[in-house]
């Protein structure tokens, strides 16, 4: 996408205008300087940087090198619409520019070649834009649609940030990513125990699958070693213990039966053929006082539950995208972390 606006930059300098202030007398790719800004335009004393993303996100490192640039230019994130809180909520430094908006200021260029393609180009980046709002409208609107709808994994990837932001409106802990391996959209959610903060936490994620449409609920127990500590025995028994304390609930069946009394719209989104946790394999003790050793893993040994490495514990469920919006799956992970930590036994700690 830069290099679309690094052309309609070369063919007509003068929409900038309208968004930075000035016209610029260049506009660079990649420039040396700023950070290797995605467009540095400058004219005279007058310097913007102006980062685009689509898929990816602006990361704090990433942030933290442009903020540091001296002197500072102007600072701008061009990206989708629903990126737009990565400015609100910790980028004040910053100028956010909607990418449809941004490109669209070229569609009454008086060069043809750059009207015609800010056009088509602005219709595209336009339409992502629609279809992230849409998965995002409440049940009963006539313009809401399904997560089915999303194609594009880069376009689902965006959505997991928005949800990520809703739940960080809701108080709760949450990130999306992607998956390892596979790079299939991802989006956590995390509560802590009672008493406790976040590296003694339920969890609640939801999965992209890679082949149909749908994914894939995670919801059980998730440890960290307390800051400044390494994984010890006494952070994999803790974490252990508390999951098998709480097996019972722990399970689709518990889930849905409670999400069917007190939510059931969300209740419906959820499905499950077969036992929503794994039979164990091996022994699991030698891992809780040892860790794993070489090679050993989650493929060799298992506890009851599925999970990564030796601090995570879940049950699975599957959760239909042909039913679910964004909307549906940012309620079903907020009241599915309250429904874990409402079942946590009485008096268990960390």
């Amino acid at each position: 996408m830069s290099d679309v606006i690094q052309l309609l930059s070369d063919r007509d300098m003068s929409p900038w205008e309208g968004v930075l202030g000035f016209l610029p007398a260049d506009v660079k790719r990649e420039a040396s300087g700023a950070n290797k800004a995605d467009l540095l335009a400058t004219s005279g004393e007058h310097v913007a940087a102006v980062e685009v993303k689509l898929g990816h996100v602006m990361s704090s490192k990433q942030q933290s090198a442009y903020e540091s640039v001296t002197p500072q230019p102007a600072l701008y994130l061009a990206a989708l619409a629903a990126d737009r809180h990565r400015v609100e909520r910790d980028a004040s430094a910053w100028t956010f520019l909607s990418l449809g908006d941004l490109v669209r200021r070229w569609a009454n260029s008086d060069d043809t070649f750059a009207r015609l393609l800010a056009i088509e180009t602005a219709a595209i980046i336009e339409a992502w834009d629609h279809s992230i709002q849409a998965v995002f409208e409440a049940r009963g609107s006539h313009t809401r649609q399904t997560l089915r709808t999303l194609n594009q994994k880069f376009v689902a990837r965006v959505v997991t940030r928005r949800i990520a932001n809703d739940l960080h409106a809701r108080d709760r802990w949450a990130t999306a990513g992607v998956t390892a391996g596979g790079g299939l959209p991802l989006i956590q959610s995390w509560t802590p125990i009672r008493g406790e903060t976040k590296d003694r936490a339920f969890i609640a994620e939801v999965r992209w699958w890679e082949t149909q449409p749908g994914g894939e609920l995670r919801f059980g127990v998730d440890f960290d070693p307390r800051p400044g500590k390494t994984e010890d025995e006494e952070v994999r028994r803790a974490a252990y213990d508390l999951a098998t304390s709480m097996s019972e609930w722990l399970d689709y069946a518990s889930l849905r039966d409670h999400l069917a009394a007190e939510h059931p719209e969300l209740a419906s989104l959820l499905r499950r053929k077969g036992p929503s946790r794994p039979p164990s394999r091996g022994e699991w003790e030698p891992v809780i006082v040892h860790g794993f050793a070489g090679k050993n893993n989650r493929n060799q040994t298992r506890p009851e539950f599925y999970g990564d490495g030796t601090l995570r514990f879940q049950a699975i469920a599957e959760v239909d995208f042909g039913e679910a919006s964004a909307a549906d799956l940012t309620d079903l992970l907020d009241c599915t972390l309250r429904y874990l930590a409402s079942q946590q036994p009485t008096g268990s700690s960390a």
